[in-house]
């Protein structure tokens, strides 16, 4: 199934250019008021306004500013909850293949002693060995659950189905339990 355009519906322009002229202080009132940082705001609003352009399907008027108002409160959260787990963390950076967006990664704590780090470093190289096996969606997918990323979030990223996401985890899990020969349903 090959992924459609992001292309906007014919009209969910113009309904979205009407919504932001006649009611854009209330839906920033909504972002900032949910935002747990200002910065988080605009991006908040912004967010709202490209899932508005891909999804909505409903009328113009009063039903489009309370899926906007829903929306926009949803990505502020959204933000705030990933703001939050950058602040509890230190983090690197990890490019989807497919889509091209930078997500995060937890680095290692350098407060951690050397016999952990080391630990650590070849717990990383046999799992980073066998994740250069997985092909490239199992991979993507698995690495953007481990993330904390839902399926939903997946979805709208990638642009797959829930099922694909689905087979993607199944098969890459098993290909890495076989890899690293836990065998995955062996009781002791």
């Amino acid at each position: 199934m090959v992924p459609q355009p992001d292309t906007p519906k014919p009209g969910r322009t113009q309904i979205l250019e009407e919504l932001l002229r006649s009611h854009g202080s209330a839906l920033s009132r909504q972002a900032h008021r949910n935002s747990a940082r200002a910065c988080d705001a605009d991006d908040a609003l912004s967010e709202a306004c490209i899932l508005f352009l891909r999804n909505y399907d409903g009328q113009a008027g009063v039903d489009a500013l309370r899926w906007m108002m829903v929306v926009v409160k949803r990505c502020a959260w959204t933000l705030s909850r990933r703001a939050n787990r950058r602040a509890s963390r230190e983090i690197g950076v990890f490019v989807a293949p497919r889509s091209g967006e930078q997500l995060e990664i937890e680095i290692p704590d350098a407060a951690d002693g050397p016999d952990a780090l080391y630990e650590r470093r070849e717990e990383v190289e046999q799992v980073a060995g066998v994740m250069r096996e997985l092909k490239p969606d199992e991979r993507t997918a698995m690495v953007l659950v481990g993330l904390g990323y839902s399926y939903r979030e997946i979805e709208e990223m990638q642009g797959w189905s829930k099922t694909k996401i689905n087979r993607c985890l199944v098969e890459g899990r098993a290909r890495v339990r076989k890899s690293l020969g836990s065998g995955g349903g062996e009781k002791s």
